[in-house]
Order: C-alpha cells, then structure tokens, then sequence
C-alpha cells in the first residue's frame, strides 16, 4: 500500500520543501518494516499525535534503510528494527554513516569474530579488506545518575530559604557522598549570611551571591573552565508573596566509562583486520567534549592495538529556516598505535559526516529566525 504526500501531511504533519523524499521514506520504511511499524510511531501514551518529531521518525528510518541495500543478509537485523530495538537503531545507523557516501561497499551483519564471537557487522569497499565494527549504545551512567541527584538536592535548598538571592554552587571536583550533607549545612549557613558574597568551601566548591536579579542566570566561569564538562541544574522562586530567589549548581563531569566500554568492545574485534567502535553517545551529552582526552590516554602503544578508531555519534535534531532536520553528530578518533590502520574511506566518510553536522549547526545559528 503506497502512502500519498496528502495522507502524510493529513496524519503526520507538513513534509517541507521535499515531498517526493518524504514519501520515498515513508515506503521504504513500509515495505521493510511494516505498516504497523509506520503508525506506531504516531502512537504515545495510547493516543496518537502528529508532528514533526513523529514524522521525521519514519523519513530519518527511512533514509537509513537504504544502508540494508549493502547487506547480504538483514533478516536479523530487520526483525530488531520491527520490535524498535534501540541497539539495533544504534546499529543501523552506524550502517548508514559508512554507506551514505559508499554505495558499493558490502556489509556482512553479525560476522564470526575473535573466537567465535559475533562481531556487530563488517564492512569493505571493492576487494579491499574488511573493516570489522562493533556498536554500543551506553546507558544513562550511574555516576551521573549520583551527580543529578546531587544537583538536586543543593537547588532544592531554594525553597527552604526564605529571602531574596541569586547563589551560583561552583563546584571544582566531584564531592564524595560523606561531603553532601556538611555542604548543605554550608549553603544554609551561607544564605542566612548577608554579608558575605562569596565562600571557599574547601578545594571542593566556591559560594557565590551574584549581582543579578534572581531568575537571570548568569554563569560563574574561571579560567580553563570552559574546556571543563559539567553537568548542571537550578531551581527559582519567582512567584507572588514569595522573594525572588534562584540557586545554581554546576558539577564538573566526564563519563569514565569511556575506558570500560573501549575494554569491553576491544574483545570482540579480530587481530587481523582493521577494527572501528562506533558508540551511540545520545545518553551522554558530556561524551562528544569529555571522551576524546580519555581515548587518547587509553591509545598506548601496548593497549588497545586492535582498535583502529573510535567512532562518537548521536542523531540531532536541528532546527533550521526550511524547518527541523535530522542528522548525527559525529566525532572521530584514530589510533596512532593500532596495528591497522583504518581505511582512508572509513576516516574520510566519518570525517565528512563530522563536516555536514558542524556546517548545519553554524546555518542553523546564521539563518533567520
């Protein structure tokens, strides 16, 4: 059953500038997937809405199918697409990031590795020799999960303290669990004290009464700060009756877990054969600024040989003047020590796809609004 740009629009919502590539998604991803697959992505909380996020849903699925044309047998991986298997996806768009600009290469899914362990998929050009890929997409981390709940209860404090500020907690490390409490007692201490407009609170965090109406945010930075990954929250009170007041608190932040997934994914790929780990960091917002000086520390000349590259990548959503648009963020990096290099087409497509991401993100920050 073919799909009519009036269906989409009347069900999904406006296509843009270019239907006919709408509507050529929208039926490969039926004919691959399934009907049932194309309506429920309109399907939330057992209603069904319309949209731009559902509808580039299916064309964003649709355009990385066509990566399925280079694989020699995809029924595995089709029937993990059908059940919206997120590694899957994650797979999936590895695929597509290698066979966008390379429509002749060959994709073998789940091919024998080291030791007879199944390797998420390899990939060649011509005769040339195969490049073996592992994908993993990593889970929220348990550190950040401790570091948001952290967050939460210093900016909580705001509703406890009763009187008009605008407090910045500028963290320079990672407190430990038996700092928490003693910190809160701090910031309490802190609030009910005006004469004071900043405090050290050891080497752990500085204190500090900013200048600007509470409500108007204005960032703390020191120098080098700003190469410094952080994860942050805050909380105002601006309502009636109330003072006005905000608190804010910034942790520094990089997933360390960089290092285990590189460990862990390493195992799978063969010596012989030039290796790449592609990781959906889309959990991670720190991972593109953060794990690149991590990789770089774990490419030893007597670690890790087997890895030829490390591929970060995180499908975005960018809005631009002609409307939103799906596209990864992408970020390679090379070992200088592996044992194979990985292959010039395999670095030039990932550093082109780098490229398109970095050139719509400066459009989309020049074009009108």
């Amino acid at each position: 059953m073919s799909y009519t740009i009036e269906e989409i629009e009347r069900d999904w919502g406006a296509t843009g500038p270019f239907p006919e590539v709408v509507v050529d998604a929208f039926e490969r991803a039926e004919q691959t997937l399934g009907r049932d697959w194309v309506v429920s992505t309109r399907s939330v909380s057992g209603g069904q809405v319309r949209g731009p996020s559902p509808l580039l849903a299916v064309v964003s699925m649709g355009g990385r199918l066509t990566a399925l044309e280079a694989v020699e047998d995809a029924t595995k991986l089709v029937a993990k697409l059908k059940k919206h298997d997120i590694s899957a996806e994650s797979e999936l768009t590895a695929m597509h990031l290698l066979y966008v600009r390379n429509k002749k290469a060959e994709i073998e899914y789940e091919p024998n590795g080291r030791n007879g362990r199944k390797v998420d998929f390899r990939i060649r050009i011509a005769d040339k020799d195969w490049t073996y890929v592992e994908v993993t997409r990593p889970n929220i981390s348990e550190a950040r999960e401790r570091l948001t709940s952290i967050l939460e209860r210093i900016t909580s404090l705001v509703g406890e303290i009763r009187r008009q500020f605008a407090l910045e907690v500028y963290f320079r490390r990672e407190p430990d669990d038996q700092e928490i409490e003693g910190l809160l007692n701090r910031i309490r201490q802190f609030c009910a004290d005006s004469t004071s407009k900043r405090q050290e609170v050891g080497a752990l965090a500085l204190l500090i009464f900013s200048d600007v109406t509470p409500g108007q945010v204005t960032l703390y930075q020191e120098p080098g700060d700003h190469t410094i990954p952080r994860l942050g929250a805050a909380q105002t009170i601006v309502g009636t009756g109330e003072p006005k007041r905000h608190v804010v608190a910034r942790i520094p932040y990089s997933d360390k877990r960089a290092d285990a997934f590189l460990r862990n994914e390493a195992a799978q790929l063969p010596k012989n054969h030039p290796g790449l780990v592609m990781v959906d960091v889309s959990g991670e917002p720190t991972a593109f600024s953060s794990w690149g000086a991590i990789l770089a520390r774990r490419f030893q000349p007597n670690i890790h040989r087997r890895v030829s590259g490390v591929c970060l990548f995180a499908p975005q959503l960018l809005l631009i003047d002609s409307g939103l648009i799906w596209i990864p963020r992408v970020q390679l990096h090379v070992n200088p020590n592996a044992r194979l290099v990985l292959p010039s087409w395999v670095g030039e497509s990932l550093k082109d796809a780098a490229n398109d991401f970095g050139t719509l993100l400066g459009y989309r920050r020049t074009a009108p609004q």
